[in-house]
């Protein structure tokens, strides 16, 4: 696994409120499905795009890339896995213009997705490696009992 850059946690975090602020107060009425995050390796800024590519807000990342500027991009992306995931434990998403399924993606300068960050669906159960183990011999055990 990638190392976290603590430092960019709160970075982060804010920026992501500011844009979801920022759709909020500019989208009067409509919904958001679909949040776009690209770094441009050149100047790096980190800007993040609403669903149909506009600009909600941007920051510049360049003091926080000099540390370790051939592995940013890997640590940039899991440490925006870990704020995804405890902003959503916030409910941050569970805003009522953001529509569900929603999902935060890395995209490159074609707005292509090279990375999906977090997807959310509240239809959809997530299951971690651990509940899946023996699932196949518990199910058999149940309809041999079942059957009997």
């Amino acid at each position: 696994m990638k190392n976290v850059r603590e430092e960019l946690i709160p970075i982060l975090e804010s920026a992501l409120e500011e844009s979801l602020n920022a759709f909020e107060i500019t989208a009067s009425g409509n919904s958001l499905s679909d949040l776009y995050l690209y770094l441009d390796g050149d100047t790096s800024v980190l800007s993040v795009y609403d669903d149909i590519e506009n600009k909600l807000h941007e920051i510049n990342l360049e003091q926080e890339q000099e540390d370790d500027p051939e592995h940013f991009e890997d640590q940039l992306i899991s440490t925006l896995k870990q704020v995804l995931s405890r902003l959503e434990q916030q409910h941050l998403f569970d805003q009522d213009f953001i529509f569900k399924p929603f999902a935060v993606s890395m995209v490159d300068d074609d707005f292509i997705v090279s990375e999906e960050l977090i997807f959310i669906d509240d239809n959809t159960l997530k299951l971690d490696g651990d509940l899946m183990t023996n699932l196949d011999r518990e199910l058999d055990e149940f309809l041999k009992e079942l059957m009997n």
